[in-house]
C-alpha cells in the first residue's frame, strides 16, 4: 500500500475501514497519515482522496476534538477551587456580621438618644411643674398677707377693760397657746375670726370656733352675726379651735 498513490485508490463503497489491507492501522491512524503526507508533499489533490473505507471527517465541530479524551480536573485544582469557595464563604459570613454588628450599634444608640431626649423632656416638665408650684404657691402667700393686712386694717379698736360692754374673748389655739383680745358686744363674730386669723397661728378658713359650755360650734353663716346675738355677752368667754 505505501507504493500506490493514494489519490489512486479504488473507492470503497463499504463503511469499514480495510484495516489488513493497510498493515493493520486503524482508520484514525490512517487518517493522520494522510494528513501528515498532505503536508509534506504539497496538499490534497485536486480530485481529492478516495479511501478504501468510508471517508473520515477531518473538519471537527467548534469546540470539539473527537481524538482526545477529557481528562479529569486535577485534584490539586479541585483542592484549590473548594478553598476559594470557603474563603468567600467565610468572608461573605464575616461582612454580613459586620453588617449586623453596626447595625446594632445604630439602634443602641438611637434608643440611648431617645432614651436620654424622654429624660431631658421629663426632666424639663418636673422643673416647669415646680416653678408652676412654687410660683402658685407665691401667689397665694401673697394673696393671704394682702388678705390678713386688709383684716387687720379693719379690726375694730380694742375697748378698754371698764368699758360697760366690753367683753374678754380667750381663745386656746391648737398647739395649746392662747390669744386673747376685749371687743365690744356690738362686734360681729367676723373680728374674732380677723383676729384669730392675724395671729397666723393657724391657716385661715381651716378651723371652726367652739365655745365649750355651753357646747356650740359656730359656722361660718354666723359671721355676721354680733357677740350679744350668739350669747358671747358675759365679761370674758373662753373658745378653742
Amino acid at each position: 500500500p505505501g507504493q500506490q498513490g493514494i489519490g489512486n485508490l479504488p473507492l470503497n463503497n463499504g463503511n469499514e475501514f480495510p484495516s489488513d489491507e493497510w498493515g493493520g492501522i486503524s482508520s484514525v491512524e490512517h487518517d493522520e497519515a494522510v494528513m501528515l503526507e498532505a503536508a509534506m508533499f504539497g496538499g490534497i489533490p485536486e480530485n481529492g482522496y478516495r479511501f478504501a473505507y468510508a471517508p473520515h471527517h477531518f473538519i471537527r465541530p467548534e469546540g470539539s476534538n473527537p481524538w482526545h479524551t477529557p481528562r479529569p480536573p486535577s485534584p490539586s485544582l479541585e483542592a484549590q477551587r473548594l478553598i476559594r469557595e470557603q474563603q468567600d464563604d467565610e468572608y461573605n459570613a464575616s461582612l454580613q456580621a459586620d453588617r449586623e454588628k453596626e447595625l446594632k450599634a445604630i439602634q443602641e444608640a438611637e434608643a440611648c438618644r431617645l432614651e436620654e431626649e424622654a429624660a431631658r423632656k421629663a426632666a424639663l416638665e418636673e422643673e416647669k411643674q415646680k416653678e408652676e408650684e412654687s410660683r402658685r404657691k407665691m401667689e397665694e402667700e401673697q394673696e393671704c398677707e394682702r388678705q390678713l393686712a386688709a383684716k387687720e386694717a379693719s379690726l375694730p379698736l380694742e375697748p378698754s377693760a371698764d368699758e360697760e360692754n366690753a367683753v374678754n374673748l380667750l381663745v386656746r389655739m391648737p398647739d395649746g397657746s392662747r390669744r386673747g383680745r376685749l371687743f365690744l358686744k356690738s362686734d360681729r363674730l367676723q373680728s374674732l375670726y380677723d383676729f384669730i386669723d392675724i395671729g397666723r397661728g393657724v391657716k385661715p378658713g381651716t378651723y371652726r370656733l367652739v365655745r365649750p359650755y355651753p357646747r356650740r360650734a359656730f359656722s361660718d353663716d354666723e359671721c355676721s352675726l354680733t357677740l350679744n346675738e350668739l350669747g358671747l355677752a358675759n365679761k370674758q368667754e373662753a373658745l378653742f379651735l
